[in-house]
């Protein structure tokens, strides 16, 4: 946990009903031949968070498909802005990472993404799921606000609505992230088509491309390596 700075209309409603949030994600390449101690050293790690009665929740995923196969993601969800500025002990947690994951891995990105509540209708519980679909997405400079409004409108449009999440980043708001939970590996063929109606809305209008690239992989979640507060799990 690396410290950095059914219906349609049902899910729409309940989304735009909620407060918008913030998730902070970090990406980790195993070193060669070192994912099993990457492993053993994030548990550790997982146990420090514990040990300091860290508030937070932390979910881990193992990518299994694309080009990043292999890699490690941890990420917080649902925090506020004033919840990122003030972290569980943000020293030792950064000494405690370089102790115990640090020797392991190389971080390839640490970002934080603001929801988009309403495109999205996660709940927290979802991001448990078994298997989760991250789709990331570099608009057009400048065109983001209609990349927001042809989205909205395809998921508004589509006669299925899957649990998903639309975050836009905190640091560029030209790069975007689509993410998608799912209990069964049947269900991927749905998302890719659910996926593709989104990307299809926010295809070309007239010349002018508005996502310009597209990164889709999937990651099997790692219940052993996440972290719930003991206080939900009473």
């Amino acid at each position: 946990c690396m410290t950095v700075a059914a219906c349609t209309g049902v899910g729409v409603l309940v989304a735009m009903e909620r407060q918008a949030t913030v998730a902070r994600i970090v990406v980790w390449e195993p070193k060669p031949g070192m994912a099993n101690k990457l492993e053993e050293g994030y548990k550790r790690h997982l146990e420090w968070h514990r040990r300091n009665d860290d508030r937070w929740m932390w979910e881990g995923w193992t990518v299994i498909s694309g080009g990043r196969y292999g890699y490690f993601v941890d990420g917080t969800f649902f925090r506020t802005w004033t919840e990122l500025d003030n972290p569980v002990a943000p020293a030792a947690d950064a000494a405690d990472n370089a102790a115990n994951v640090l020797p392991y891995a190389s971080i390839r990105s640490a970002s934080v993404y603001d929801e988009l509540p309403d495109l999205s209708n996660l709940r927290a519980e979802q991001l448990q799921f078994p298997l989760m679909t991250f789709c990331y997405l570099d608009v057009a400079p400048g065109r983001g606000a209609e990349f927001e409004s042809r989205t909205g409108k395809a998921m508004a449009a589509g006669d299925r609505q899957f649990p998903h999440a639309v975050f836009r980043s905190a640091t560029n708001a030209s790069r975007y992230l689509v993410m998608l939970p799912s209990e069964h590996l049947s269900s991927l063929r749905e998302q890719a088509e659910f996926l593709a109606r989104l990307l299809q809305a926010a295809a070309r209008k007239g010349d002018a491309v508005l996502v310009e690239h597209v990164r889709e992989e999937t990651a099997r979640h790692r219940p052993e390596l996440s972290y719930v507060p003991e206080r939900r799990l009473q």
